[in-house]
């Protein structure tokens, strides 16, 4: 790794796949780019220690932390107009009962380590739309929550795979299409967040690395049953499950996500989880 790299983070979850997957196949290394892999709360804890240049990374890391970072234009993690079905509440009763379930049990529910924005987005709903009373969060480990009798959020792959095959009795409720219903916007779960202060190497190789996703994600579907069988996800996945799911997934950063983003935001303030709603401050020269 070269320290004129530009050091990419890379979330290995099946909805960014697509476009790391072109990506890595047009910047093969050393092309002045270097990949570190994790998981949505380790690239956000990454881009805030400066270890990383450049990743798409939680929505909720930009709006606390934006004097840090600039944002790449016409790029998110988002869904469009409903459903997600990798961003998941599961229950073990239906919504409405879940009140009454959590009062019997002791009131405890389980959120998974590796999203802060979905985190804050089930706050959100939680308190503001559903209206439920205060309940004990614990967090667990991704991948865990069934074998707990209570309320979990699992995001990601685990979830999407609770969705493809969901156990009797287990009550999925999925957040973005929650957030769309009660604001009628986009939800953005992640944004492509550039550290601010790069030096000129890496900051040229990061308008070519833009310039390449966005083509990306107009040719991106062309690519997934190849995707699927080079990753070895068909043991899990088919194509078909695939395009459905990519049916709900979008990448564009345009007006309705910006607003849905800085909704977003005025009710994480109102929650107390950040300072101020920041406003957008784009990557220049890219």
């Amino acid at each position: 790794m070269s320290e004129n790299d530009l050091k990419i983070g890379q979330i290995n979850y099946l909805n960014l796949l697509p476009l790391f997957y072109l990506l890595k196949r047009n910047f093969p290394h050393p092309t002045g780019v270097s990949w570190v892999e994790g998981h949505p709360s380790e690239m956000n804890a990454a881009l805030d220690a400066g270890k990383i240049d450049l990743s798409p990374a939680s929505s909720f890391e930009y709006l606390q932390g934006a004097e840090k970072y600039h944002l790449l234009p016409d790029l998110s993690v988002a869904a469009p107009s409903g459903p997600v079905k990798s961003v998941l509440l599961a229950s073990p009763v239906p919504l409405e009962k879940l009140p009454g379930c959590l009062k019997d049990s002791g009131s405890k529910a389980y959120l998974t380590s590796a999203s802060a924005s979905s985190t804050a987005l089930l706050s959100v709903l939680w308190k503001y739309f559903w209206k439920f009373p205060p309940v004990t969060w614990e967090v667990i480990a991704p991948g865990t929550g069934l074998k707990l009798d209570a309320p979990f959020l699992e995001i990601g792959d685990h979830a999407l795979r609770l969705y493809l095959n969901t156990p009797p009795g287990l009550y999925l409720i999925d957040l973005a299409q929650a957030w769309h219903e009660n604001t009628g916007l986009p939800f953005v779960f992640a944004v492509w967040i550039v550290r601010r202060g790069l030096g000129p190497v890496p900051k040229k190789t990061l308008g070519q690395v833009h310039k390449a996703l966005i083509s990306f994600k107009d040719v991106y579907k062309d690519a997934v049953g190849r995707m699927i069988k080079d990753e070895g996800l068909s043991s899990w996945l088919t194509e078909e499950q695939a395009q459905d799911y990519f049916d709900t997934v979008g990448y564009n950063l345009g007006p309705e996500e910006q607003a849905g983003l800085i909704l977003f935001g005025d009710f994480c303030q109102k929650l107390g989880l950040i300072s101020g709603v920041p406003g957008l401050s784009w990557a220049g020269n890219v």
